[in-house]
């Protein structure tokens, strides 16, 4: 067995603050869809998607705990809490297991790291004569909760079928599968083994649609809960004396998800309601969705410190003070956890949230989300499809980019793979455009939909949109008058599959499609006179290109207008991009950044599949990669500054979609396969007139271990630090408009208490003081 225990260094607090520090991760979770809730005497704990929400009703104090600040895994399952020993227990979908105490986090991963083909997925959790009983999908574990260890395995359905309760009553353990109740003895040393344990004929064998998922002893009764795969037609039981009879539902219509026994209370949790029911079968109280005029989705509900509280799979963690008022726990988070493309104009982050099946519509409605700052607060917003007004009717899914207009940050595009393939929204009003306003076409294959992959704002306000499966691809909306106008990016370019465009500093747009290469448009003197219009395919093969595949995944224009190409099977640059217009042919192939490796030559990552590719404040560049996390090159590309994965960092997956910089502050944000992460880089646009500059923290307290930033600087400048007698500390050159100093000297040893000056020049010329920093030892 192997045991870890980790220092949760955030748990309250973290989430109040308005920025993460420099080098800081942080998880931004779903907080609407909460799973699972439990409570404490003084604090509630409630499980979300990704993660797991503390709160102190007397505080109103929050904190988020994720597998970046503190917990082992990212998908909560159930929670439970351990009053003997001041402990929450969290599982999660993989079969792992944490126990939060204080600020450690103790973790128990020996199921999930064992080697059963079947999900491991923890179910439900009880506590009997010192021990903590998992129900999982293969098995019921016996977990001593003292020494953290599994001490028991035992298999009622022979892990074929999953557990999906467990109660105790006398010296017999019951565990409840989709279909069956089965009961051993607990003195039996042979439990372990199948055969030991009994079919129990009070529950009746279900099949077909009809499945159990829980059972308690309550009142004199044995309760169960009897679930339809059809909506709104589940069924509570009562079993007594060789008698069943119904306690709520069957013919009632209602969508049953949990009921929770807790003291001499039976609370039922449904679709709209909570119904609270004492130990004689009496209606105590309801909290119905009538009463409060919003619907409810209640998952699990249970009374705490103040009261009732629930986990709302659409609400979030929510508190009732009486039967006819609630209160969402307002903690910063997403609405949903899809995101798929992103977009960041000047402090606002937009993020499309649909996805693709391969290449093919996923009919997904999620929407799109924002996060920005108002005033010292960030905050999360939410387009919610269904209450969109012109696309009420409609049929619009997938989102697949979106796109702000640098001209009105007010104003932005989406686009989709369905029959409303671009939407812009300016304010409080949007417009819808399809082939029968605008010069977008629907795929050349006949589904009666249309592909726009991506859009883009170009400096002016036009907006560009890439339409795949047409003959005509390039799309755009002019912003002077709003007429639409399409543009003939050869033969090889129509109807075919396309991905990801952008636009470089001269205007010339690239846009990329799967098995087809790269293909430029350069519009010449007016977007409108097409005589002086020129176009490239860039494919592989010399004088053809040169790429390392036709499959183009990622494009990105750096500050010295050199267009950086990702493929699946590696990156090449074209350099000069804006001359390949007018070049002749076998001169304008894109190369590749080579470097000498232990006597060979190789290509700087090889054939790793690129994701996409953004270029920080000092024109690094950030790679994301399918199979192998981060990668930070240098501004040439011939030199891996740093890796980030799983391994040796929070990053939550190594699977990574889109990566997108918050300039300003020179944030990362992340799109993986298991959700949105986000890193603060050390490198962030230039601020040329030092309006911007700040210095932070100061001052630096005792036991701060982290980077002291300046930021807001000239793009590459060099800074240097000095103490109060003007003597030289510490040198060091800007990424972009951000600097770091690690608190040391020159010698590399930590400086001494006192007020140290910064002062910046770029490069060469006069320096400049931005301003001072205290260090307290």
């Amino acid at each position: 067995m192997r045991l870890f225990i980790i220092v949760l260094s955030v748990f309250i607090h973290v989430q109040l603050r308005a920025q993460i520090g420099m080098g800081e991760w942080r998880f931004h979770v779903n907080t609407s869809k909460a799973i699972d809730v439990v409570a404490s005497d003084e604090l509630v704990y409630c499980a979300l998607e990704n993660g797991v929400l503390q709160f102190d009703p007397e505080s109103k104090e929050y904190g988020l705990a994720t597998a970046v600040n503190g917990l082992s895994d990212i998908r909560p399952s159930n929670l439970y809490w351990l009053e003997n020993c001041r402990e929450l227990v969290i599982g999660y979908e993989n079969g792992n297991l944490d126990f939060l105490k204080g600020i450690d986090v103790i973790n128990l991963p020996a199921l999930k790291l064992a080697s059963i083909p079947n999900s491991k997925r923890i179910n439900k959790f009880s506590y009997y004569q010192d021990y903590l009983y998992a129900a999982t999908d293969f098995a019921v574990i016996k977990i001593d909760v003292v020494k953290k260890e599994i001490k028991d395995t035992y298999y009622p359905t022979n892990g074929l079928s999953p557990i999906m309760d467990i109660y105790f009553s006398g010296d017999s353990i019951y565990a409840l599968s989709a279909s069956k109740l089965y009961h051993g003895l607990l003195t039996n040393p042979a439990l372990p083994d199948q055969s030991q344990w009994q079919e129990d004929d009070r529950l009746p064998e279900l099949s077909g649609n009809l499945s159990y998922t829980h059972v308690k002893p309550f009142g004199g009764k044995l309760l169960y809960l009897q679930q339809n795969t059809a909506f709104g037609s589940d069924t509570l039981f009562a079993y007594e004396n060789g008698n069943r009879s119904v306690i709520f539902g069957d013919a009632s219509s209602v969508q049953i998800n949990s009921f929770t026994i807790q003291d001499d209370l039976l609370l039922i949790n449904n679709e709209g309601s909570i119904l609270v029911y004492n130990n004689a079968f009496s209606l105590d109280s309801s909290y119905s969705a009538a009463n409060f005029g919003t619907w409810f989705s209640v998952k699990q509900s249970i009374y705490g410190p103040k009261g009732l509280w629930s986990a709302d799979n659409e609400k979030g963690l929510v508190y009732y003070p009486n039967q006819f008022d609630f209160q969402p726990v307002s903690a910063r988070g997403t609405r949903n956890s899809y995101f798929y493309s992103m977009d960041w104009q000047e402090g606002k982050l937009a993020i499309g949230s649909g996805y693709l099946l391969d290449k093919l519509p996923a009919f997904s409605k999620n929407g799109i989300h924002f996060f920005e700052k108002e005033g010292e607060e960030e905050k999360w917003r939410f387009r919610d499809v269904y209450e969109t007004s012109c696309w009420d009717g409609l049929n619009v899914w997938d989102m697949l980019d979106v796109s702000i207009n640098p001209k009105n940050p007010t104003e932005y595009a989406v686009s989709t793979y369905s029959e409303v393939p671009v939407t812009v929204f300016k304010g409080d009003s949007c417009e819808t455009f399809t082939d029968a306003n605008s010069t977008l076409e629907k795929t050349a294959i006949g589904n009666g939909w249309s592909l726009v992959s991506d859009v883009c704002y170009d400096d002016k306000g036009n907006l560009w949109c890439l339409n795949g499966y047409s003959e005509m691809p390039l799309n755009v909306r002019l912003a002077s008058d709003g007429s639409w106008q399409n543009f003939d990016l050869g033969a090889a370019a129509k109807n075919k599959y396309t991905k990801k465009m952008v636009i470089d500093f001269d205007g010339n747009i690239w846009c990329a499609t799967y098995n087809s290469g790269l293909f430029g448009y350069s519009y010449g003197e007016s977007i409108s006179d097409i005589s002086d219009d020129n176009r490239i395919n860039l494919q592989t093969g010399e004088n053809a290109g040169n790429l390392p595949s036709e499959n183009v995944t990622a494009i990105a224009v750096d500050f010295d207008g050199e267009l950086w190409i990702g493929t699946d099977a590696g990156f090449a640059i074209l350099y000069n991009a804006s001359n390949v217009f007018s070049a002749g042919a076998g001169n304008f192939d894109a190369q590749r950044v080579k470097v000498t490796f232990e006597g060979n030559v190789e290509y700087v990552l090889g054939s790793t599949h690129i994701t996409d590719i953004e270029v920080d404040g000092g024109n690094r560049k950030w790679v994301g990669t399918a199979t192998s996390g981060i990668i930070l090159l240098s501004s040439d590309g011939s030199d891996i500054l740093a890796q980030y994965t799983t391994e040796n960092s929070p990053l939550i997956s190594n699977v990574i979609f889109d990566l997108k910089l918050d300039h300003n502050t020179g944030e990362l944000f992340i799109i993986t396969d298991k959700g949105l992460v986000s890193f603060r880089t050390n490198s962030s646009y230039e601020d040329p007139s030092y309006e911007s500059a700040k210095v932070f923290p100061n001052p630096v307290r005792p036991g701060y271990s982290g980077p002291i930033t300046i930021q807001g600087i000239r793009y590459n400048s060099d800074v240097k630090i000095t103490d109060a007698a003007g003597n030289l500390v510490y040198k060091t050159t800007s990424n972009g408009g951000t600097a770091t100093w690690d608190g040391n000297n020159l010698e590399g040893k930590p400086v001494s208490s006192g007020v140290y000056f910064i002062w910046t020049a770029q490069n060469e010329g006069k320096g400049e003081k931005v301003g001072k920093v205290a260090i307290v030892r």
